[in-house]
């Protein structure tokens, strides 16, 4: 289905989802996560009061020599609170909404990485990494819709991307923030950009045929005289029978936004890249028995030059008369690229785990995860390049994980684990610091270990 006949489709479905009989019967729950952990980091930065986790568990550049133990928010689970409702309207239909907040539970602040980037260099003093929530009072999630169980669900507003979905039902992890890249780092949510993990003005829309669940999702750009710039659609598929579930996702973003950390002297300032991002998911989870599991995927990830870089939402010089975007997220922009790729980017994800209940109340899990990008410019043949042509080289990560949870009661459980991790190639170049042939750092390789406690409600 193309996006203009999604576009036509959503009216109708909302239509058809009205049913003529209405009762006095509704809900609204008011529920949360509250996780903290103590955590140990190998190679980091300060931790960041502002950052959703505080700190990065992974061998990335320019992120410290240095190790540091801090209170890591969320380490199984992200630290959020929410609000969520429903009415039922009759004929098996439903009025729903989700408000969901995402907080750091070591400063109790609303969590903000657009802040914390606009505070920090890429060397300091603390760890500040691009996400999709960025002080928003209902980052996590904000919609309204109508559920029908005829005819499927829409809901309108800020939606969770389809491979995020994905991510949630296929990580041996779970999406834990600390103990996984793919949790940890919302750009495989976000099919190449982490903004695009949760989707700003869009509608989502999901209808089940049996075991088959088929999903769409569009966005709407936006953007005066350019109906496609900004936008985005999504298409996905869950097949889910018995101990089998299979997830199959693909989704496209037209000049896609990234945010970096702020340069000397521009602080206070975000600079931006501008992509169009294509990727393809496919993952799978299987309950061998009712203890033990197993659960992997694969991801596809392509980035380009934008396709409008001159309309005003990409921030470059307009059109006569329009006004070119200067700021995000309430911070001022310092620059857009719009010609970051000479050539096509692309990464391909791999990830493979399970876990076994060894008894009602202990669960140990252990996951794999292995990350390829290519040469993505010109001149940059492999990794034997890199000390020329920087992270644009081919380069490759892997991270190996291990963790314990034990339960406590049915809402509060406490945890012990550990991640491994390792970058080569380009992804590394900025993790070894030479002086002529001599290395004076390597911070390729990188270990948190976390002990933390867990609370539902």
């Amino acid at each position: 289905m193309s996006r203009k006949s999604l576009v036509k489709f959503a009216p109708l479905a909302l239509v058809a989802m009205v049913g003529t009989a209405f009762a006095d019967d509704s809900s609204v729950t008011l529920y949360g996560t509250l996780d903290a952990s103590i955590a140990n980091i190998q190679h980091t930065l300060n931790f960041d009061p502002n950052m959703v986790s505080s700190s990065s568990p992974l061998a990335q550049p320019n992120k410290g020599t240095q190790a540091a133990t801090g209170i890591f928010s969320g380490g199984l689970t992200p630290s959020r609170w929410g609000i969520k409702g429903q009415e039922d309207m009759g004929g098996g239909t439903k009025a729903i909404f989700l408000l969901e907040s995402a907080f750091n539970i070591g400063s109790g602040a609303l969590s903000n990485a657009a802040l914390a980037l606009t505070h920090n260099t890429s060397t300091g003093p603390n760890v500040a990494i691009d996400s999709a929530i960025n002080g928003q009072l209902f980052s996590r999630g904000a919609y309204v819709g109508l559920s029908s169980a005829d005819y499927g669900t829409l809901t309108v507003g800020r939606n969770t991307s389809f491979l995020l979905d994905n991510i949630g039902l296929s990580d041996p992890m779970l999406g834990s923030y600390a103990f996984s890249p793919i949790g940890y780092a919302g750009s495989y949510g976000g099919g190449g950009f982490t903004d695009d993990s949760r989707v700003d003005s869009s509608l989502k829309y999901k209808i089940m045929f049996g075991d088959f669940t088929v999903g769409l999702l569009y966005k709407f750009g936006g953007v005066a005289g350019s109906n496609s710039a900004q936008g985005a659609y999504q298409v996905n598929g869950t097949y889910i029978s018995g101990p089998l579930g299979v997830m199959l996702g693909y989704e496209q973003f037209k000049d896609a936004f990234s945010i970096g950390n702020t340069a000397n002297p521009a602080v206070g300032t975000l600079p931006v890249t501008a992509a169009d991002t294509k990727a393809f998911m496919l993952a799978a989870k299987y309950a061998i028995t009712p203890e033990a599991r197993v659960s992997g995927g694969y991801e596809r990830e392509e980035f380009n030059n934008p396709s409008n870089p001159g309309t005003p939402a990409v921030g470059t010089t307009p059109a006569t008369g329009d006004q070119a975007t200067t700021s995000l997220f309430g911070y001022a922009i310092s620059g857009v690229g719009v010609t970051s790729f000479a050539t096509q980017k692309n990464v391909n994800v791999f990830w493979l785990g399970g876990g076994y209940d060894f008894t009602p109340a202990l669960t140990v899990s252990a996951a794999g995860y292995h990350v390829t990008q290519n040469a993505w410019t010109a001149g940059a043949t492999g990794a034997e390049n890199c000390g020329t042509v920087n992270t644009l080289c081919s380069g490759a990560a892997s991270y190996y994980s291990l963790v314990g949870d034990y339960h406590l009661s049915k809402r509060t459980d406490v945890y012990l684990g550990v991640m491994l991790s390792h970058v080569s190639g380009g992804i590394a170049n900025a993790n070894i610091v030479k002086s002529g042939s001599t290395i004076v750092s390597d911070t390729s390789s990188n270990r948190i270990t976390a002990i933390g406690v867990r609370h539902n409600f």
